[in-house]
């Protein structure tokens, strides 16, 4: 199914802001799309908790929830990765959110060990990035658009479960090879979970799982059927 851009609505709001009424997540017309402002959350346990109540509410009301993060944005730590992985969680902890982040080139002086985490899990995390995470997300938006076209469709309400499951799957899954890799980095300087011949399988099942699932939803066929 072609998205229809005219059901989405764009908007940054921060967690405070959806908190505090500030965005109301209401749209009768479509799908609301609202990305959220991160900075300042990572290493806050308040603000975490903040931002895992928002996305909380802004699900509630129908809407999707996208985001821009640099995996070593800020000062470029173990500590770092830590907490953006730990924010990544409370964002995507429901499976309706995929979870997407960018791996870019250092800023600023840093540990040498750092440097050669960064240079090992850019390229194995990349797969899963383009060929998983951002098809889930153009999956959930398909669901959710579906959802207002197709109301009490048997077909669409199975679909968004077997997604969901799909997607917890792949976040948990993606976020875990994250922290875990770089917990034995900061320890011995390697980690052997980011080889290809390690990572290439786990990622490849899932693509193969999501595309069976999204061969097997079509919108398309079901408004004219």
């Amino acid at each position: 199914m072609d998205t229809d851009q005219s059901m989405v609505a764009g908007a940054s709001w921060t967690p405070r802001d959806v908190l505090s009424g500030a965005y109301d997540g209401s749209r009768g017309d479509g799908v609301s799309l609202v990305r959220l402002e991160l900075s300042g959350i990572a290493g806050d346990a308040t603000r975490l908790s903040e931002l895992l109540v928002a996305v909380q509410l802004l699900r509630r009301k129908g809407c999707m929830v996208e985001y821009d993060l640099d995996l070593f944005g800020g000062s470029p730590r173990f500590a770092t990765v830590r907490d953006n992985v730990a924010m990544l969680r409370a964002i995507v902890a429901d499976g309706t959110t995929t979870a997407r982040f960018t791996v870019n080139p250092l800023v600023g002086e840093c540990s040498p060990w750092v440097a050669s985490f960064r240079e090992r899990v850019a390229p194995a995390v990349q797969p899963w990035l383009s060929r998983l995470s951002a098809p889930l997300a153009e999956a959930w938006l398909e669901v959710m658009m579906g959802e207002r076209m197709l109301l009490g469709m048997t077909g669409v309400a199975a679909h968004r479960i077997a997604l969901q499951r799909l997607t917890l799957r792949s976040n948990t899954e993606l976020l875990n090879l994250v922290s875990d890799s770089a917990r034995e980095f900061e320890l011995s300087g390697d980690t052997c979970l980011l080889d290809d011949e390690l990572v290439s399988p786990r990622v490849g099942a899932l693509i193969e799982s999501f595309l069976a699932l999204r061969n097997r939803f079509q919108p398309d066929r079901l408004l004219t059927g």
